[in-house]
């Protein structure tokens, strides 16, 4: 019996963020898993990421803004408990070392918001973007 797709709508967050990230580099969705580090693992580079996030707009119905998929999003901490003046606040980095064990010396004391970003994984797209949808004013109008 021929196997068939998955119904859009039974499809998880991942799921969806896998087919699109697939579909902006060029590659099988089945060679990116949760963990899959978008620019270490798959060679997205800032323009990829660019084009990815309108897409993902269209995939979700939702207007994306750089905070929606920030740390404060993925850990979900409040903002002021990430970072101060751009740097990675102790508790916040305490957490990244737990979630992220590969990326210890990424993780050091003073490590910005922005010299983060070889951390974005499909998981952590996943996690800003339910977050997002989980708001009541997520839908675009």
């Amino acid at each position: 019996m021929p196997e068939t797709a998955t119904p859009p709508a039974a499809q998880t967050t991942q799921d969806r963020i896998i087919r699109c990230v697939a579909q902006v580099l060029a590659k099988s969705a089945d060679a990116i898993s949760p963990q899959s580090r978008l620019i270490d693992d798959l060679g997205a580079d800032s323009l990829d990421l660019v084009e990815l996030m309108y897409l993902l707009e269209d995939e979700f119905a939702i207007k994306l803004d750089k905070q929606d998929l920030s740390l404060s999003a993925q850990l979900g901490l409040p903002e002021q408990e990430v970072h101060e003046r751009e740097v990675i606040k102790p508790k916040t980095l305490a957490l990244l070392r737990e979630r992220y064990p590969e990326a210890q010396e990424l993780l050091r004391e003073g490590v910005t918001r922005n010299q983060l970003a070889p951390l974005l994984t499909i998981e952590a797209l996943a996690c800003g973007i339910d977050h997002k949808l989980s708001k009541p004013e997520a839908p675009r109008a």
